[in-house]
């Protein structure tokens, strides 16, 4: 009985987590409020493919633009195949509707986290949504990438809506849709082989620059410069920023990057993820260079099947095409997209989870430490020693679990979005650190600043998401540090500098000295002192995946 006790206390804020966030999506999503006959934001704007009208929104001083293709949908013929231009339309469009998500996996994240006013998963996908402030000028754009693993997520879900960062930064905010799961990732040598690129398995990230190519040429005639544009993402959307940073293919795309919690380990090896690909392709009853049978197969049947599913499947990958290596080491290189870079993680990303891996550790204290950290990672007695060393249990409460649970968020988020920020600035490129810290919401004190928890900030959108972690209490003591993030995020893409009146100074990420701002209810300085621990586990790659 004790021992069950003790696993139901490790698990339960997980656990509630999971309760909490399905108990405020069970009433339908309430669509932003509109005013359709508002005269600025309904005036007809022409893109390369036709007219589109916008709406007003009723409680801000924005317009929005929602469901516009930015490419041709990717059905039939082009299934795996790059995206083509958006088709022609006659007359005006209306961009009141939201363009159809894109097929992901089913499951707890797409039913509870990220739903999605369109009320629709469909292959056709490959739309774009836009706010602007509701005033003459030429603003800075922000173009945001969703997360999910490569796997879920969409652009539409209302904790990524743009409209309060738009009117908070006078910024035009641009939300896209790219193919996930193996509609954007599944690699076969017969795919590679048809494309005129040799081009396979990176089809979503390929939706990613036509969709920067689109707001190059086209947004303008909505307001903003495109001249100035800035790419953020957060979690895989993150890891979308890096690979943009290091692909030839986005030269030219975007002028800043923010990169939120998205580790730069990308770029999967040809060989493996075939391998991977041909078990798929035998589940969908189709040889693997069966193409004509492989576009045939039912998108409901592709993305619910389980046979070959891999996380590792679903990225970008070493085509020589949008990837010649991975993202870390093109930038390490020196032959990568040079940006302003903005980037960052919260303290406890993984935390709870490695809790609930670790659970047999639980009791375990000082004494048990390095026998029970070679157990859990498969070290040496030696390189057991050496970590121990540089995660003293002292820091953690004197628990290995704590310790364990620290080690897996480095090496899961932290270190990968760390040496990629310190891999930028080695080419005397400009770079900012973050680490997220507020953990003031209902079971906070147990899961932590855990990953995802500072969209609510950046968007300004606790009452959109994740809102039953919120008491109004707690909402009104987030709020002044949500302003705070999104003068950051917006002042950055405004000059490639956060900085600005009334703002705590971010100082530029030094090799040297290794600063980094700490965002929490007190925002301050500190050292990230992350440099010898990222080492390490480089050094032993085998244990940066879970």
């Amino acid at each position: 009985m004790a021992k069950e006790n003790a696993v139901k206390k490790i698990c339960f804020a997980f656990l509630s987590l999971l309760i909490l966030l399905a108990a405020s999506c069970k009433k339908p999503i309430k669509d932003s409020p509109a005013q359709k006959s508002d005269p600025f934001c309904s005036a007809p704007v022409k893109t390369e493919s036709g007219m589109v009208k916008g709406l007003a929104e009723s409680d801000l001083q924005t317009c929005v633009w929602r469901g516009i293709p930015y490419a041709a949908p990717p059905v039939g013929e082009l299934r795996w195949k790059a995206p083509q231009p958006a088709k022609a339309w006659e007359g005006i469009r209306d961009g009141s509707v939201w363009g159809h998500r894109c097929m992901g996996m089913f499951g707890m994240a797409q039913k509870y986290f990220d739903k999605d006013p369109s009320g629709k998963m469909s292959e056709d996908c490959l739309y774009l949504n836009i706010w602007r402030p509701k005033k003459e000028g030429k603003f800075p754009v922000m173009v945001w990438i969703h997360g999910g693993g490569y796997a879920a997520g969409t652009a539409n879900t209302p904790g990524y809506w743009g409209d309060r960062m738009s009117e908070f930064g006078d910024v035009i905010v641009v939300s896209i849709n790219y193919r996930l799961n193996y509609f954007g990732f599944l690699a076969l040598p017969a795919l590679r082989e048809e494309d005129p690129n040799k081009s396979v398995g990176s089809y979503g990230s390929l939706d990613q620059v036509a969709a920067l190519k689109w707001v190059k040429n086209n947004i303008a005639a909505f307001g903003g410069d495109p001249q100035n544009v800035t790419v953020f993402g957060e979690s895989a959307g993150g890891m979308s920023v890096c690979t943009l940073l290091a692909s030839p293919l986005a030269s030219g795309l975007f002028e800043r990057a923010i990169i939120e919690s998205g580790p730069c380990k990308v770029g999967t090896p040809l060989e493996l993820s075939y391998e991977r690909g041909k078990r798929a392709a035998s589940s969908w009853d189709c040889g693997p260079d069966d193409l004509e049978c492989l576009r045939a197969v039912p998108a409901s049947k592709i993305v619910s099947s389980r046979r070959g599913q891999h996380m590792g499947l679903f990225m970008p990958h070493q085509d020589g095409y949008f990837l010649n290596a991975s993202a870390t080491d093109i930038i390490r290189s020196g032959n990568f997209n040079k940006a302003p870079l903005l980037a960052g993680f919260n303290r406890d990303e993984f935390s709870i989870m490695a809790k609930v891996f670790a659970l047999k550790s639980r009791k375990a204290g000082p004494e048990a430490y390095p026998k029970k950290i070679a157990a859990l990672l498969s070290l040496d007695k030696k390189d057991a020693e050496q970590l121990v060393k540089l995660y003293p249990i002292s820091a953690y409460d004197n628990k290995v679990i704590n310790a364990y649970a620290q080690m897996r968020s480095d090496t899961g988020i932290i270190c990968p979005t760390y040496r990629g920020l310190e891999a930028v600035t080695n080419h005397q490129v400009d770079a900012y650190l973050y680490r997220f810290d507020f953990d003031d919401f209902r079971m906070g004190r147990r899961i932590g600043a855990m990953h995802a928890m500072e969209l609510p900030f950046v968007f300004d959108a606790f009452e959109r998401s994740f809102k039953r972690l919120y008491k109004p209490e707690q909402i009104q003591k987030a709020k002044p540090l949500s302003k705070i993030m999104m003068a950051y995020w917006t002042n950055f893409a405004r000059t490639g500098n956060p900085n600005g009146p009334g703002l705590p100074e971010w100082p530029k990420f030094d090799p040297k000295d290794q600063k980094l701002l700490v965002l929490d209810e007190q925002v301050k300085v500190e050292q990230a002192g992350l440099s010898d621990r990222c080492k390490f586990w480089e050094e032993h790659r085998s244990r940066l995946d879970w």
